[in-house]
């Protein structure tokens, strides 16, 4: 755990650049068109930087079934719910002609369990990890509903959470950092094993996994940022997303990265020995 002096914390935020990116030119990848695709970690101008978060106030809890953000990637939110429509109007309230830079964090929590449904409305338990975020992007709708881009900030633990009052239709945490801003990179050897991994035979089909291949060639990329875009893109399990996101050395993580995309290569491969006559029921194993 994180011990600190002060209350705040600047949290260091990559960009990620192409080489043909230019400082007047504003770009989306070219298989992520569209800026509120679910899935979407584009670049986004906003994502360089550092951003201050004040871990003595309380920070809004935003639940959803599984872990939607990790630091340094971007997740688009569609806002419906009165409770987390007063959320967002809540941390635009210090924006000032649209300077989103002054926006309150939020924190994308997990339900508990993975509860969904009627075990999700009101109050349900979290589990005590969030991924705490900026908000990048806000569109308010005629009806009120919002969409929203949101950069992962920090992982942080909830302490403590205060329920909604008669004012505050939404739950906020007493948070603390697990992690420092200054914790130490991976070895530079994650890269190069990452590399021959992607580029090899069996992952380099992936669709999936061709932003991450991109990724990885670009040397000015840090190997944390690399890691948590793998977790975030390719890791589908959500035992393992959550592992990721309550692991705080990014040694740890980048480990468990790895294995799981040998795990993939693997299966793959053993996959490409089966002909089509041994096929389930003639079905392919894609």
């Amino acid at each position: 755990m994180l011990l600190m002096r002060s209350a705040w914390v600047r949290w260091r935020l990559h960009p990620l650049r192409r080489p043909w990116k230019t400082k007047k030119t504003r770009f989306r990848f070219p298989w992520q068109p569209d800026p509120w695709h679910r899935d979407s970690t584009a670049y986004h101008d906003g994502m360089s930087g550092s951003f201050l978060v004040d871990f003595d106030q309380p920070i809004p809890l935003f639940p959803l079934v599984g872990v939607a953000l990790f630091p340094q990637t971007v997740q688009p939110l569609h806002v419906f719910e009165t409770r987390y429509r007063q959320m967002i109007e809540d941390c635009m309230a210090h924006t000032v002609d649209g300077d989103l830079s002054k926006s309150g964090p939020i924190a994308l929590a997990v339900l508990e369990k993975g509860l969904v449904g009627a075990d999700s409305v009101g109050s349900p338990p979290l589990k005590p990890i969030v991924c705490i975020g900026r908000i990048l992007k806000n569109h308010l709708l005629p009806d009120g509903r919002r969409n929203i881009l949101v950069h992962g900030v920090c992982r942080a633990l909830i302490r403590s959470v205060d329920e909604p009052d008669d004012d505050r239709l939404y739950r906020v945490g007493d948070l603390r950092p697990i992690e420092s801003p200054l914790a130490e990179a991976p070895s530079p050897v994650v890269r190069q094993a990452l590399k021959r991994l992607l580029h090899g035979d069996q992952l380099n089909r992936m669709h999936a996994a061709e932003a991450v291949r991109e990724w990885v060639d670009q040397e000015e990329v840090p190997i944390e940022t690399l890691i948590e875009m793998a977790s975030f893109v390719l890791v589908k399990d959500e035992r393992l997303r959550y592992q990721l996101l309550q692991e705080p050395d990014p040694s740890e993580r980048a480990r468990i990265v790895y294995g799981e995309l040998h795990h993939i290569d693997r299966l793959v491969a053993r996959c490409d020995l089966q002909g089509w006559r041994e096929w389930p029921k003639g079905l392919s194993w894609n």
